[in-house]
């Protein structure tokens, strides 16, 4: 099973995860962001399906909120859509608050074009 799938939309990069986040499962997807932040011109937005997120470890956690954090200068916000979790969704605001990025909370996708940070 896939646990983590990254690539770019109309909207900016998309990230979606399904099950639970494990450090050996994360950090080839944290490249693959990385890999198309730096390839990306201009501002984007990043918007994280968590739908299917069931939980994650600390240290996956840490590995997105360093990522984000190198691209802030081109990250308009996190939009997390559908994290259902309380523990989720304190680590998603966490994530958006050491990278120095506005989060936004939606509860479905149709939401996510009606977003105000998505411009790109």
């Amino acid at each position: 099973m896939e646990h983590w799938k990254v690539s770019s939309s109309d909207y900016g990069i998309v990230i979606t995860c399904r099950g639970h986040d494990k450090v050996v499962t994360v950090r080839a997807s944290v490249a693959d962001f990385d890999a198309l932040a730096t390839e990306h011109v201009g501002t984007f937005t990043i918007i994280a399906d968590l739908r299917e997120m069931t939980g994650y470890q600390t240290e996956s956690r840490q590995a997105w909120q360093t990522t984000f954090a190198k691209h802030r200068d081109k990250v308009q916000g996190l939009i997390l859509v559908g994290a259902k979790s309380p523990l989720i969704r304190m680590g998603a605001a966490a994530v958006g608050a050491y990278a120095g990025i506005p989060v936004r909370f939606v509860a479905t996708w149709s939401e996510v074009a009606r977003a105000s940070m998505v411009k790109n």
